[in-house]
């Protein structure tokens, strides 16, 4: 047989083999297609045995990245790592949620960080040929930036308040150096309005609230309270005498300021029309009084006839519950939650600078720590981080609005994620009374 013969041959031969290869290339993307298609197309036909959801609860909707949802339906397995929940949007797909609890017929499971009004919900559980029936849900973010006109790496927020009509203050530096605080429009764009208390640079005002008359005061971390003016520099207002100082303040519904501080009393303070000096403890006048507590303390927070103050002792970071009567006085003060048994992991360096309370009676704890803001039971007993994972680390400033919203100011750190920032916080509660 000659060459030529030879190889006309040997390509015949060839040509069976390439024709079973390319169908069965073809047959492998082929099932590749129908694979994605079952996954994401709600109009793919079922193969097989596979789950059933019947709904999702809370009905209307969830916030994306916390908690659980509750998936109600048939199919599931009562082993959870059988089941799998695939969230999608129009930019993201088949992004699984965490399953935190499993039977035959309800999951909770954490929903992963994508938002939408029309996220598309399935289960797969293994064994099942195929997925589920979608579902649609709605998921909103948990937190927003309100305030992003920051210059990253030199301004930094310190402190924040919102006054009665829901306008939000912010004190910022930069660079260390004191600028002032400014008016932010929270209802639009966030950005700056005015800078509404001048610069000074002594003073990087450690806390900012507002009394029922809607008044600013501010504390600076000296012995004195500030009076805020608009377009005018701080003014001292109420003055005592060293070696007391004042980090943070809370009004009550008598009417009265509790100022704490790193101090050897609580004091209780009636603003007055003009300033108040006090050079003597033991001669004070009828505006305000001293209760004896020796402790450093950073936060105060009136709620239900007591004051929760937040500080720490030589064991540690605490709160305190102190109980008042019906006269607004002290009549004793009990330790409420210890914040360094329930970490563990305490630090020289971290800090717990604020306190706010829930109408449910919940409270939240700023912290420099990567759990950002700490979530307190009512009862003291269960102490966790707020929406692990999702927040900004290194919080030093709470509020609440009126509505659903926690702000916060949020500071770079060390730690990753973290930047200078000042978010709303969707809290899907209400603050306790704000006086």
């Amino acid at each position: 047989m000659n060459d030529s013969k030879r190889h006309l041959i040997q390509k015949a031969m060839m040509r069976p083999i390439y024709i079973l290869t390319y169908f069965l290339v073809l047959g492998l993307f082929s099932a590749c297609d129908e694979q994605a298609t079952s996954i994401w197309d709600p109009n793919a036909q079922a193969i097989g045995s596979a789950p059933t959801l019947t709904n999702i609860t809370p009905e209307g909707g969830y916030l994306s990245g916390v908690d659980a949802i509750t998936i109600n339906g048939t199919g599931f397995s009562t082993n959870l790592s059988d089941n799998k929940i695939y969230f999608s949007n129009s930019s993201e797909k088949g992004v699984a949620g965490l399953i935190l609890s499993a039977s035959s017929t309800q999951i909770e499971v954490r929903p992963p960080n994508i938002v939408g009004d029309t996220i598309l919900v399935k289960a797969l559980v293994s064994g099942s040929e195929t997925f589920s029936n979608i579902l649609t849900y709605k998921l909103s973010p948990p937190i927003a930036e309100v305030y992003p006109g920051l210059v990253p790496g030199s301004q930094t927020p310190v402190s924040l308040g919102l006054d009665n009509n829901g306008d939000l203050y912010v004190a910022v530096t930069e660079s260390g150096t004191p600028l002032g605080i400014n008016k932010i429009d929270i209802s639009a764009t966030g950005e700056e309005v005015s800078n509404f208390i001048l610069a000074n640079n002594r003073f990087k005002f450690d806390a900012i609230d507002f009394s029922s008359d809607n008044k600013m005061y501010i504390c600076v971390g000296i012995r004195a309270v500030f009076l805020g003016t608009e377009g005018a520099k701080e003014g001292a207002h109420f003055i005592m005498p060293n070696p007391f100082s004042f980090l943070n303040f809370d009004m009550d519904d008598s009417g009265f300021m509790w100022l704490v501080g790193n101090n050897t009393h609580l004091v209780r303070h009636i603003p007055q029309s003009s300033r108040v000096n006090i050079s003597n403890i033991n001669s004070l006048p009828d505006n305000t009084m001293i209760f004896s507590f020796e402790k450093d303390l950073t936060g105060v927070s009136y709620f239900n006839s007591a004051l929760y103050l937040l500080g720490k002792d030589e064991t540690g970071p605490k709160i305190w519950k102190a109980s008042l009567n019906d006269d607004s006085e002290v009549i004793s003060v009990d330790e409420f939650a210890d914040l360094g048994s329930a970490l563990g992991d305490i630090d020289p360096n971290d800090t717990f600078s604020d306190i706010a309370i829930a109408e449910d009676g919940m409270l939240y704890v700023a912290t420099n720590r990567a759990e950002s803001i700490l979530e307190i039971s009512a009862d003291g007993s269960t102490i966790g981080a707020l929406y692990p994972g999702v927040l900004y680390p290194s919080v030093t400033s709470l509020d609440w609005d009126t509505g659903e919203f926690l702000y916060a100011n949020t500071i770079e750190t060390t730690v990753e994620g973290s930047i200078n920032s000042v978010i709303k916080i969707n809290m899907q509660k209400k603050s306790a009374p704000d006086f």
